[in-house]
């Protein structure tokens, strides 16, 4: 509760009808805080998720929160920003997912046009959110280098180490990116991704591994692949 001249003046900060008392600077409304992201934290925030989604601990959001220094609303709208945050949508059909697989190497921002032109509106990020679920590209043969880091459990560096070495065979994706913005993606073919993890089992770890996506992947579909699909 205000003491002194402060407590007798109608000054408020609170609500639409807020009023200002210049000479009681003390009460005027304070600026809203802006929270700006960097690559470390958001790395923070994706490992949040990560361990949210796969172990189904509820304190890693709240815990990273407190970590970086931010309230849990700016970490939730930056996880949604990066694609992280899963919102309430209506669910997938088989045409929508025929889409994805069909143009599954395109931008999200060109799919999510193709499945408009089809009568299927869908955001980018939403777009984004079930191919990785999905984790599929063309038609499930094509992998990106980002999706093979989480299928792999593995730093996006490390995938791109394989592809520079020839140890993972694969395609530049032929998009407009500059230099400046990493330059052309990669492709990697389904095929190309089991020869590897057949060639070179000490590369990664089994550990860290998407245990069903991989399963999957090694039997050629005969395994996982109504699960992937419901996924």
């Amino acid at each position: 509760m205000a003491v002194g001249p402060e407590a007798e003046c109608e000054a408020t900060v609170a609500g639409p009808q807020a009023k200002y008392c210049v000479e009681h600077g003390c009460l005027r409304r304070r600026k809203r805080r802006k929270y700006i992201p960097t690559p470390e934290i958001d790395r923070v925030i994706r490992e949040a998720y990560q361990k949210l989604r796969k172990f189904g601990n509820r304190r890693a959001i709240p815990n990273a929160a407190k970590r970086i220094g931010w309230p849990k609303w700016a970490v939730s709208r930056r996880a949604l920003h990066l694609g992280l945050a899963r919102t309430k949508e209506l669910p997938w059909s088989e045409k929508e997912i025929a889409i994805l697989e069909e143009y599954g190497w395109m931008s999200p921002e060109r799919i999510a046009l193709k499945l408009k032109e089809a009568g299927f509106p869908r955001t980018a990020t939403a777009v984004s959110q079930k191919i990785k679920r999905l984790l599929i590209l063309s038609n499930g043969d094509w992998y990106s280098a980002n999706q093979l880091a989480e299928a792999f459990g593995a730093d996006i560096h490390k995938i791109t180490r394989w592809i520079r070495s020839g140890e993972l065979k694969a395609d530049r994706r032929g998009t407009a990116r500059t230099n400046g913005q990493g330059g052309d993606t990669y492709v990697i073919t389904r095929a190309a991704v089991k020869a590897f993890a057949l060639r070179c089992p000490n590369e990664y770890d089994l550990a860290r591994v998407e245990k069903f996506w991989f399963l999957d992947l090694i039997t050629d579909g005969k395994i996982c692949s109504p699960l992937r699909r419901a996924a």
